[in-house]
């Protein structure tokens, strides 16, 4: 076997290509790396910025320090990395020679790395480092530039050696003006500041030392003696429950305001349970005190209050929905408004205490009086059935627009359309045009027409009637088009107008024509004459419960109609006084009772068939020898909750 190895071309080229894929690998690396050890820097950067905040922090300065990272290292706030230095990841240069600038802003330390301040022999160069050492204490403890103190303050130097503090001078000065200096001959190096009020102000101190070396120290100090003052008080009446007492209080240059407090009068404000919040809900009477407290600890506890209570009660009447509202006002504050509430079928008149002496302000209240509301019936409209049992036949006695709609297809010819013009006739004849009420007349058969456009008189609505000529077919849908038309036309009063739809037979039709009519009128009433006539639709157009059919001839079709009659018969809307109506004279027997009907309901919810049963809801004037309908009783009696103004009653007169 024969074996071929590599030439020295392949061999060269093979390691050029090794040494390529080598370069760009060694390339990618370094690059990795340095991103690394970037990172590294960036976090350590952000680790020596935090401590410098922290160690300021712990300082409790206010003012401007420059510190490097040596000072960090040398009090415990940094890890060495060899015992004394820190160095920078990217090259592994020292850092311990960094300068860091800390400001105090808005509340809070600020810390930034600056330039590296280095001596030739690579010491750090300390000439612009803060020695913080030297600090300032207020009564024994380190002073706090953001705490507010109370009483009097010694400031004493701590941090030098008491032989060389006593052998100092020092001065002591402040932006208010104090200028003290001590030499060495006073041995105690303390200055005692007093303030009755408020103080607010930066302290310095310079220590020279018998070897001339000078040290200064900067101190911002906070006095408040003074405890907050009650600006507002008010406890608004608002009949809502909870109430509040609402305080405002100023501590003006001072500490600022820790809390709001309310105890009993035999309660101390100085183991009260402060809140921040100005509104303290009030839920009982007493004698109370108004505790205000800075945060400085300052208390104010000479603000006495006396809450009172009312109760306001509703309970008048047969009103179902009891309301007891207790209400708190503030006793010598008399400016507040008496409730005014509101009943339905009511009018407020007066507020009476347990005395029965009328209220009008809050000046006549003391604590725990309770107050009923008195009421008198509202002079309200009552809609009223007024019938005369000896009428044969109905009246309509009210205004109406009434709107026949009559059917005079072929069908309807021979004694159908006889009969028909019949009734017609009489119902017109019952009808009041004297008092407004207007009759219209609509034929239809294959197509519809208006006979009658409003008419005002009996004598225009019969001429119509009487026109009637039976032929064609029948269009459900053209009559209810035309009524609807006409209804619009006239802009007829929903309440005061009446259909009567009637005929024999019928198509189908659609709801949009029904709706076009029966949204718009009191009530739609059909008629359906003989076997022919298409009750399903018919009890469609009808008005609920006023479909009607006639299947016997004359009798059966003026049956139907005195019903419709007596339907709309006299409706008359009667004002009350104070709560009373007339009745002039009144008929009770089991035969014409006396109905009385809430929300115009269908079934009476109180009917008395004779005179002694209805006298629970009667007035009688025996002067005028009258009787009348008294609603203060009816609501007593029935629980109607106030609502006078939706009763409405049926009753027979002689």
């Amino acid at each position: 076997m024969n074996s071929k190895g590599f030439t020295l071309t392949e061999l060269i080229a093979v390691l050029v290509v090794l040494s390529i894929i080598l370069l760009i690998a060694m390339g990618a690396y370094t690059g990795i790396q340095k991103s690394v050890l970037e990172g590294q820097y960036k976090n350590l950067v952000l680790e020596i910025e935090q401590k410098a905040e922290e160690y300021a922090a712990d300082l409790a300065t206010t003012d401007v320090i420059y510190i490097n990272v040596d000072t960090l290292i040398k009090e415990g706030y940094l890890q060495a990395e060899d015992e004394k230095n820190i160095y920078d990841p990217r090259d592994k240069t020292k850092m311990n020679c960094i300068m860091i600038h800390v400001i105090f802003e808005n509340g809070e330390y600020k810390a930034e790395l600056e330039e590296k301040k280095e001596n030739n022999d690579g010491t750090c160069d300390v000439s612009q480092v803060d020695d913080l050492r030297l600090s300032l204490y207020c009564n024994g403890e380190k002073c706090n530039a953001n705490k507010w103190y109370t009483g009097n303050i010694t400031l004493s130097i701590v941090g030098l050696e008491e032989i060389t503090l006593a052998n100092s001078t020092v001065e002591w000065t402040s932006l208010l003006g104090t200028y003290v200096i001590q030499n060495a001959e006073v041995n105690n190096k303390t200055l005692e500041i007093k303030d009755e009020k408020i103080l607010n102000t930066t302290y310095n101190v310079t220590i020279i030392t018998d070897n001339d070396e000078t040290y200064t120290i900067s101190q911002n100090i906070k006095i408040d003696n003074v405890a907050p003052e009650l600006v507002v008080k008010n406890l608004n009446v608002n009949y809502q429950t909870p109430q509040y007492l609402e305080i405002k209080a100023n501590d003006m240059d001072g500490s600022g305001l820790e809390g709001y407090a309310l105890v009993n009068e035999n309660e101390s404000c100085i183991t009260a349970e402060y809140s921040s919040k100005s509104k303290i809900e009030v839920n009982k009477a007493g004698n109370y005190k108004v505790c205000l407290k800075d945060k400085a600890g300052n208390i104010n506890e000479k603000e006495e209050i006396t809450i009172n209570e009312v109760l306001f009660n509703y309970n008048d009447l047969s009103n179902e929905e009891i309301k007891q509202i207790p209400v708190y006002f503030l006793e010598g504050d008399t400016s507040y408004k008496l409730l005014i509430p509101e009943r339905n079928g009511y009018k407020f008149d007066i507020w009476i205490n347990e005395e029965g002496n009328r209220i009008y302000n809050f000046d006549s209240l003391k604590n725990d009086d309770v107050l009923t509301a008195k009421w008198v019936v509202e002079d309200v409209e009552i809609p009223v059935d007024k019938i005369d049992k000896d009428t044969v036949g109905v009246v309509i006695t009210n205004r109406i627009d009434m709107i026949l709609v009559l059917d005079e297809s072929g069908s309807m010819s021979g004694s159908n359309i006889v009969d028909l013009k019949q009734v017609s006739n009489q119902l017109i004849d019952s009808m009041s045009f004297e008092v407004g009420s207007t009759i219209s007349v609509i034929a239809f058969e294959s197509s519809s027409n208006i006979l009658v456009n409003r008419g005002t008189s009996a004598q225009t609505g019969k001429i119509a009637v009487n026109s009637l000529y039976a032929e064609g077919g029948t269009d459900f849908e053209s009559a209810l088009a035309t009524t609807g038309t006409l209804i619009n036309n006239n802009n007829f009063k929903k309440e005061d107008t009446f259909v009567i739809f009637v005929s024999d037979g019928g198509s189908s039709t659609s709801q949009s024509y029904i709706d076009r009519v029966q949204g718009k009128v009191n009530t739609l009433y059909a008629i359906g004459i003989g076997s022919g006539a298409n009750s399903s639709v018919l009890t469609q157009i009808a008005s609920p419960n006023s479909y009607y059919h006639s299947m016997d001839g004359l009798e059966s079709l003026q049956e139907i109609f005195t019903k419709i009659q007596d339907e709309i018969r006299e409706e008359v809307t009667i004002k009350s006084q104070n709560g009373l109506i007339e009745l002039p004279n009144l008929y009770i027997t089991s035969e014409f009772p006396l109905q009385l009907f809430k929300n115009n309901s269908d079934e009476a919810f109180a009917t008395f068939n004779s005179l002694a049963e209805a006298e629970k809801v009667l007035y009688y004037d025996s002067n005028n020898k009258k009787y009348y309908l008294d609603l203060v009783k009816v609501d007593n009696e029935y629980k109607l909750g106030g609502n006078i103004n939706t009763v409405n009653f049926t009753y027979y007169y002689s």
